[in-house]
């Protein structure tokens, strides 16, 4: 909850309580990493069928054609078309959740518990900047962040194919 944050006079953000924490190995933090430029990219393929693999979220070995195309509906529908607000988002995911929780129950997802740490900070940072803002863009916002670390993680020269398709977002 926000009391267990707290921002400093410097303005760095100061973690109270340490439940949202985890160590999280490079390998996933690549894969994290690329799973956000492609979900910025609306690169949905990619982020179904190798992201999502890499992560922990689906088996490896699994054939997700016929999830593509679901998955795709409910990340566009759910979180890009509806932007960042956090109402709205949160109207739009009401709307299809009968449609996840389909998916959750039909194939065999798993979520690393790192990534439900993530999820819930990211929520929290998120409610927290809505409250000052209502027209605060999670996406818009993180953008920068995640293109500073894919560039680090992937080097400029290969960062390039990623960033190119990234113009519909304009950094803050």
């Amino acid at each position: 909850h926000p009391g267990n944050l707290y921002v400093t006079t410097k303005g760095t953000l100061c973690l109270l309580d340490f439940g949202l924490c985890a160590e999280i190995d490079l390998k996933s933090r690549k894969a994290m990493t690329t799973a956000i430029v492609h979900l910025l990219n609306g690169d949905f393929d990619s982020l179904i069928a190798r992201d999502a693999k890499d992560l922990g979220f689906l088996p490896q070995d699994m054939d997700v054609s016929e999830l593509k195309p679901i998955l795709t509906k409910i990340l566009s529908e759910g979180l890009l078309e509806s932007g960042s607000n956090l109402h709205a988002r949160k109207r739009k995911l009401m709307s299809i959740s009968n449609e996840l929780n389909e998916v959750f129950f039909r194939y065999p997802f798993s979520v690393p518990p790192f990534f439900a740490l993530i999820t819930r900070g990211l929520g929290l940072l998120e409610g927290i900047a809505l409250t000052g803002d209502a027209d605060f863009d999670i996406f818009q916002a993180s953008y920068p962040y995640a293109r500073k670390r894919a560039v680090k993680i992937y080097g400029g020269h290969r960062f390039g194919r990623f960033s190119r398709s990234m113009t519909q977002l304009k950094e803050p």
